[in-house]
């Protein structure tokens, strides 16, 4: 009887042990793993956001929802597909396929509206499960997508471009907000490079050319305003595109200049004082350089070396830079930075420039019509900027700051820049002949009635590794500085192997730059004017009311807790140090308008 009775709770203690493990796997399927999913999830990073010069969002993170299934938990398959269906855009025999086929936890759609993800769970389907994630947005489309690059599905897998190069500063929380990471501030003005891309890329798509190209540059700071490549993409389907749209051809792409090449070759015959002002070449329409038989488009007759420029003389500019020694050439061309990378961004390709023990006696006249040395879009922008800014070598830059969610600067980019000797009679010499270029020479038609422009048009023939040039094959450019009398931007505007009609920098690059120019002059003049659009005023876009705002008592105080107070009346502010504030400037209780508050900590 005892032992009958043992027998039975043992059977009984077997049952209770056997139920509890049933009901726990039933918990752990229905709750253990969804709460494991938030978890992982609610532990990421916001990925800062990317800003134009404005404070316009190029790249943006939001809550989105992923829908996963546990199919062990789904009685009717069929059923739970019919009630998703219509939220999925997926069809309801896939989605009852897919619960069948698997056996455990998957994911059905990925980043989806967070508001059907919220409708999805409101029909109460068991088995079925929503996973809160971060989708990286590209509001604009295509805008600048070539230079801001894209992420993965992942948000915080960086693929190209500026979110791959400050993945670690997007992705790295902030002292202030430990949940988000640090906003990306660019040069780039995203109006100008509106206007940039839609008349490029409208001339890309008529010309049926292999790259477009688009280049403007605020000459004194080396500020990107606005760079465009084509063919363009758009990040937010970068899957339905090619690895040819993705690239960065304004730093990727590598050419001869051809004739805006004249230009650096005239600049070192007047800083040198190595030509009169008067004295006079001669152009009969050829001149032989060894087997080589060099023309220009006329017999241009005598010219001077402004009027060389101005008519893209080859004759005329390969006379007149024989007078410089090949050691002083080989000099101002490094200084110009020829043959190197200008530090712009890490995968920028370098152009060619032979080291001087291989010169010969012709390097240095193919040289002035450039060829026999090839550059990058970006390197030529930049060594232009310096013929005309005072012989000031500055290294592009795109990136303006980093801020924390709360609008304080983290991180300030400041200009670096190297002297190159160029005189100012240079600066005036070469504007002027550039300036005539566009009224009455090769680039007339970038001419505009109302408004200056200076500029060199550039034509080069391509060259193929073991073909040499090949006819057919063009590179259409102008160089363009606008406004001539004090330049404050320089472009470029680059078209690589157009197809049928013009080929000519003059007769397909210059027009580009004129439509350009006509279109940003009132967006510039009206920054200028009334926007402002430096550091100091984007951190007031949300003021209201007078601009003199009084700046509190912050000492002793923490960065959090300085952040806290300063939020509502946006004063920008710069930290020094950490710990607590120990001193501010300016001193509380004064006012402050269009200024920025450092505070001191320690």
């Amino acid at each position: 009887m005892k032992s009958h009775k043992t027998r039975l709770t043992i059977l009984f203690s077997f049952l209770c042990i056997l139920f509890c493990i049933l009901i726990g796997r039933v918990v752990f399927l229905t709750f253990w793993n969804e709460r494991e999913v938030v978890l992982k999830t609610g532990d990421r990073i916001m990925r800062g956001a990317i800003y134009d010069r404005r404070g316009i969002e190029l790249a943006m993170t939001v809550d989105s929802a992923t829908i996963g299934i546990y199919p062990a938990n789904i009685y009717d398959p069929n059923f739970t597909a019919i009630q998703l269906a219509p939220y999925l855009d997926m069809s309801s025999e896939k989605i009852e396929a897919m619960i069948r086929e698997k056996s455990r936890y998957f994911l059905l759609k990925r980043e989806i509206d967070e508001s059907l993800g919220n409708k999805i769970m409101e029909l109460s389907l068991p088995g079925v499960r929503r996973e809160k994630e971060y989708k990286r947005v590209y509001p604009h489309g295509n805008l600048a997508s070539s230079l801001v690059g894209f992420t993965g599905m992942d948000d915080d897998r960086a693929l190209s471009g500026l979110e791959i190069q400050y993945n670690q500063e997007l992705m790295t929380p902030t002292e202030s907000d430990s949940s988000r990471g640090s906003n990306l501030h660019l040069t780039i003005d995203g109006l100008i490079q509106y206007k940039l891309e839609k008349a490029l890329g409208k001339r890309f798509e008529e010309t049926g050319s292999k790259k477009a190209i688009g280049i403007l540059m605020d000459i004194n700071t080396g500020k990107i305003l606005a760079s465009a490549s084509f063919p363009a993409f758009d990040p937010n389907q970068y899957n339905e595109s090619g690895e040819d749209s993705h690239t960065n051809w304004a730093i990727r792409h590598v050419y001869e200049p051809g004739s805006t090449m004249k230009i650096f070759l005239a600049s070192v015959l007047f800083n040198e004082n190595l030509i009169r002002p008067d004295e006079k070449f001669h152009c009969p329409g050829y001149v032989e350089l060894g087997k080589t038989k060099i023309k220009c488009t006329n017999a241009h007759g005598h010219l001077n070396l402004e009027e060389i420029l101005q008519y893209s003389c080859n004759v005329g500019i390969i006379k007149a830079s024989q007078r410089i020694p090949e050691a002083l050439l080989y000099d101002y061309m490094k200084k110009f930075q020829f043959g190197e990378k200008t530090g712009f961004l890490p995968n920028e390709s370098v152009g060619y420039f032979p080291p001087l023990k291989k010169w010969t006696p012709a390097t240095s006249m193919f040289m002035a019509i450039g060829q026999g040395i090839s550059v990058t879009p970006i390197q030529l922008v930049a060594s232009a900027a310096s013929v005309v800014n005072g012989g000031r070598m500055l290294t592009p830059r795109v990136v303006s700051h980093f801020s924390d969610s709360y609008g304080a600067i983290l991180h300030e980019f400041k200009t670096q820049e190297s002297p190159i000797g160029i005189r100012e009679y240079t600066t005036e010499k070469i504007l002027k002949a550039m300036t005539r270029v566009v009224q009455s020479g090769t680039g007339k038609n970038a001419y505009i009635q109302e408004y200056s422009i200076a500029g060199k048009t550039g034509t080069g023939q391509k060259a193929i590794s073991g073909k040499g040039y090949v006819e057919g094959l063009w590179s259409a450019s102008f160089l363009g500085f606008f406004p001539a009398e004090r330049p404050k931007i320089v472009g470029l505007i680059l078209f690589d192997e157009p197809k049928g009609g013009t080929h000519s920098g003059g007769g397909l690059a210059a027009p580009v730059f004129k439509e350009v120019v006509e279109n940003i002059i009132p967006i510039i003049e009206q920054g200028e004017r009334t926007l402002n659009v430096s550091l100091k005023h984007f951190q007031r876009k949300n003021l209201k009311g007078t601009n003199a705002r009084e700046i509190p008592n912050l000492i002793g105080k923490s960065k959090r807790e300085a952040l806290e107070i300063l939020r509502p009346s946006g004063i920008p502010v710069k930290f020094h140090g950490s710990g607590f504030c120990y001193e501010q400037e300016p001193d509380p209780g004064k006012k402050i308008g269009d200024g920025r508050l450092n505070l001191y900590f320690k």
